[in-house]
Order: structure tokens, then sequence, then C-alpha cells
């Protein structure tokens, strides 16, 4: 049995929220069916799950239609259930819905977190050699740190799913203006999800000069730039295990504003092999 849609369903997306969902749950059937002749027991950490219902704006601005969000779609994989579910949620409101969730299928290892998605994974103890799971970060903007990416690489047990923010980041860059003009909130906020100041690598010297003769700096058009330093990053971390391939996600204007990109937890070669396969095809044969 599952929950059903509220007046506090999350609220946001359009078809790349569809686009989305449908590629998770697809790794998500595809990588229990792939364990499931293992001895390991199998965990889906939401770290930002929201209410498991998402609701979306049609043409009418007044209609709605509602979808199964990540939570929901984790509990009905069928061919080998996850043996437990995590779900990370720190608005009050949705989490409220989660309980609803939860109390509507008692048969399951269902465990609630009403707390900051960076805070559960950094402090998450776990004996990952008896476990291996999926984890889903989907932030609203830019809510993940990279010291808690680098928490979970070290768990080795863990396939990542990242939603990365390019629209948001995008917006804490102007086009034309020193590094060091950008407000000191933002910087912080870069420096928090990328790590280091790497993302200053983003503006170089314009050659034209000003009347002053000053050096004008100007920030590499597009997300491209972003989402390269970003990547080699993560490549850097995971080694192999990081799949170069992702999934751009683009508004009703076509602007950029997520690219999905995925990690393997399992070092072992094999497992990295089969891993980096079904999601390089699952992103592949996404529309």
């Amino acid at each position: 049995m599952t929950n059903t849609p509220s007046s506090t369903t999350s609220n946001f997306g359009g078809d790349w929220t569809i686009q989305k969902l449908e590629i998770l749950e697809d790794y998500l059937n595809a990588y229990t069916t792939a364990l499931k002749n293992q001895d390991f027991r199998l965990m889906y950490i939401d770290a930002f799950a929201g209410t498991g219902y998402v609701s979306l704006r049609n043409d009418d601005e007044d209609a709605k239609s509602f979808i199964e969000g990540s939570a929901a779609r984790a509990l009905r994989i069928e061919d080998k259930p996850f043996d437990r579910l995590v779900f990370v949620e720190n608005d009050d409101n949705r989490y409220g819905q989660l309980a609803t969730l939860r109390q509507n299928n008692l048969d399951r290892d269902i465990r609630l977190h009403n707390t900051d998605a960076n805070e559960f994974l950094r402090n998450l103890q776990e004996d990952w050699i008896a476990w291996r799971g999926v984890l889903f970060l989907d932030p609203f903007a830019t809510q993940v740190d990279w010291s808690t990416i680098e928490r979970v690489a070290r768990f080795n047990a863990l396939d990542t799913w990242i939603l990365f923010p390019l629209s948001a980041i995008t917006r804490m860059l102007p086009r034309s203006r020193q590094p060091d003009d950008i407000s000191t909130t933002w910087t912080d906020n870069l420096n928090r999800v990328f790590g280091d100041d790497s993302w200053r690598n983003l503006y170089e010297v314009n050659p034209q000069l000003n009347l002053f003769g000053d050096e004008q700096f100007q920030r590499q058009p597009g997300t491209d730039g972003i989402l390269e330093i970003y990547k080699r990053k993560l490549e850097v971390l995971f080694g192999n295990r990081f799949l170069s391939e992702s999934k751009r996600f683009t508004n009703s204007n076509n602007s950029p504003i997520f690219e999905f990109i995925f990690c393997v937890g399992n070092p072992g070669r094999r497992a990295v092999g089969t891993a980096k396969k079904i999601a390089r095809y699952i992103i592949d044969a996404s529309v």
C-alpha cells in the first residue's frame, strides 16, 4: 500500500523530473535484479526524499498531475525488494508525509531521518561488508557538500546518482567580474560544493583593457566549464568508478538546469563494469 498525494506534496519540475525519476527507477530495478542472488543485504538511501510524491503542472497553469516520487518508486521495486529503505528529509512538513508513507508500508524496513542530508551521510555507520546499495542525491539547489561526496566514496558500497545543479551554480557566477568580487556568501557556497576554489578557473583575463589599463576578467560562457571541473574532481575521487557519460536536463527554454551523474560504489572490477554498463545504457536510452 502506498501513500496518496496531499497539499504538501513536493511541487517542482516538469518533463525533466519525469525523466530523472524514470532513469533512477530503471537503475533500481536493474541493480536489485543483478544482486538478487548475492549475499549482500540491499539498502536504498534517498537523501532528499521529499514526500514520496511530486506534483507537476500541466499546460493549464491551474491543473496539476501527481506522480510517484523517488521514495515511492523505490518501495515498489519487486524482483528483489530493498532490505532497508532510508529516507532523509530536513523539511518538517515533507517529513510528516514520509511518516505516512512508512505507516502505509509497515511490512517494510523503512528508516526516516528528519535531519540535514550532509550531516546524516557524514555520520552514517554501517557494516559495508554486509551491505550494498544505491544513494540518490537530489538537492533543490546547492545543498550537497563536497565533503559528503568524499565520505560516500570511501564507503565503497553505494552506487550514487548525483543531480548536479548547473543553473543554481551559474547564477552565482557573474559573466564579467573578478572572482574576488563575488559575494562572500556565494563564494562560501561554491567552495563548499566544489570542495575548494577550483571554480575560479572559470574566470580568465579579458585581453581587452578598460580605460584605466586594469585587467578585466570574464567567466567562460555556458555551463560546460562548470560541469568539467566538477566531473574532473569526481573522476579523481572515484577513479574508474566514475561514469563520464551523464544526462543533461533542460527547462522549457532549453537552458541547462541539472546534470544527472553516476558513480559506482563497489570498487571490484566486475561490479564496476556491470554497474557502469547498466547506467550508461539507461542514460543513452532516456528520451
